[in-house]
């Protein structure tokens, strides 16, 4: 397997315990406590970011045997993972929305509403191990 892969597979599942540790904490505590808010925004961002490094890892590989369209944006590199095989296209939808949370993070981080984000650490953590899931087999299967 690609050693970058690996270690952005690693470090993905390194954030998303620490998300699942955070996610313990009562809504209402949450909600008040900056800085329970501010790790679970930067660890969900670098969790997003290490699905898009794997995504854009593999792709580049990929680009040596097969034609692959060069993605334009983030969201493209999971539309060409789906295209691939890669992802399932159940879950295409899913993972640009991570995607799309990751960009208002980044770029309008005053409009994150916290409750909206304790919803995503109760209910879509487990959607990255889903992602490492479909990755890991798919190299397995294409001995990359």
């Amino acid at each position: 397997m690609d050693e970058k892969i690996m270690e952005c597979l690693k470090l993905l599942k390194r954030y998303v315990h620490y998300l699942q540790n955070i996610s313990k904490a009562e809504k209402d505590r949450f909600v008040d406590d900056y800085l329970l808010r501010g790790s679970a925004e930067r660890y969900l961002q670098l969790a997003i970011e290490c699905c898009i490094n794997i995504g854009n890892r593999l792709l580049s590989i990929l680009q040596m045997k097969t034609p692959v369209k060069t993605p334009e944006t983030y969201g493209d590199i999971f539309r060409e993972m789906a295209h691939l095989d890669i992802i399932p296209t159940d879950f295409l939808d899913i993972i640009i929305n991570m995607v799309r949370f990751r960009n208002r993070i980044v770029h309008m981080y005053w409009d994150v509403d916290p409750a909206q984000l304790y919803d995503i650490l109760q209910e879509h953590l487990v959607d990255f191990d889903r992602f490492s899931e479909h990755v890991i087999d798919y190299l397995n299967t294409a001995k990359i």
